[in-house]
């Protein structure tokens, strides 16, 4: 299949924490550098192009700055090192240890607050990685009114925070469900979305699905669609070995495709490549199923070819 589409491999770089536990400052450790470096260059040796969406904790540990040290030594080219809010744990810090929910999504603080801590993640990327970062992933994927504009203020070109046909209201965070997997320009800043749709048992009914944003809802809304639905196998699926198997990735990336999306985006987050930490690689079996996962997936996608996000502007 010929196709212009292309991909890129987004990790949300962070602290490891307790995803059950709420949200403390003080939950700030990075101890699986190590085990990143590694899975990384794995990856670059598929032909995968890299962001580093990192946050305040990674940026300055220890073992964080030994990842960056890493890459721009050995991999310069096949990186891009971007930022990834976690309010909780980017000064200026609350007066508490542990945030509410609300605040943990960065669109849903004060615009002088978000904006502070933005500039002081922004800053803390620059003097590590050398160059100012332009490349924004909302934490939680939390935008907000004031979001675009600040980032717009702070010198950034991207955003990848936009989760297309997915409602965080439930738990205080965005709604992205009248967004499909188009790109679109808010106040100057390109949004490429985090790739993620729908699959069937038949391509044409997956078009439709991912095509446009309400096509699902108008078939669940009649008991005929409903029963379509379940007897096509309709199921939600993200670019992420995080819960998702290569054969529906690829399935979802080959509707994508065939839709004219021009930007893929496969992601997960950094703790997940140490068994024990986040929810998806919880013993070693879950761990070699996220990493033949991923790797199934890398080498058998039908784009172009790979690239970092700022690649795209050149």
């Amino acid at each position: 299949m010929s196709n212009s589409a292309r991909l890129s491999v987004v990790v949300h770089t962070e602290e490891e924490f307790d995803w059950n536990a709420g949200f403390f400052a003080s939950n700030n450790g990075v101890n699986h550098g190590e085990e990143l470096i590694y899975f990384c260059q794995e990856l670059i040796a598929l032909g995968a192009k890299i962001v580093f969406a990192m946050d305040y904790a990674f940026v300055t540990s220890a073992q964080g700055q030994a990842v960056i040290h890493h890459f721009k030594t050995h991999h310069a080219n096949d990186v891009e090192f971007a930022t990834h809010l976690h309010p909780w744990v980017n000064p200026p810090f609350a007066e508490q240890d542990e945030v509410h929910e609300k605040d943990s999504y960065p669109g849903n603080l004060p615009a002088a607050t978000e904006q502070a801590k933005l500039t002081i993640l922004t800053e803390t990327i620059e003097n590590q990685v050398g160059y100012r970062p332009t490349t924004y992933l909302a934490g939680r994927y939390g935008v907000g009114e004031n979001t675009y504009r600040i980032l717009k203020e702070l010198g950034y070109t991207v955003d990848l925070s936009i989760t297309p046909f997915t409602d965080y209201r439930h738990q205080h965070g965005p709604d992205f469900t009248s967004f499909n997997n188009e790109e679109v320009i808010t106040d100057d800043i390109r949004c490429i979305t985090h790739s993620t749709g729908f699959v069937s048992y038949l391509a044409p009914f997956t078009d439709y699905l991912n095509k446009k944003a309400g096509n699902l809802d108008r078939l669940n809304n009649n008991l005929i669609g409903k029963i379509l639905l379940k007897l096509l196998g309709v199921r939600k699926v993200r670019l992420s070995a995080e819960g998702y198997n290569s054969k529906d990735m690829l399935a979802l990336s080959d509707s994508l495709i065939r839709l004219g999306v021009q930007h893929l985006l496969f992601s997960f987050h950094s703790p997940t490549v140490k068994m024990g930490i986040t929810p998806y690689t919880k013993n070693m079996h879950s761990l070699n199923a996220f990493k033949r996962n991923t790797s199934e997936f890398l080498t058998s996608v039908k784009v172009k070819h790979s690239l970092t996000v700022k690649d795209t502007a050149k």
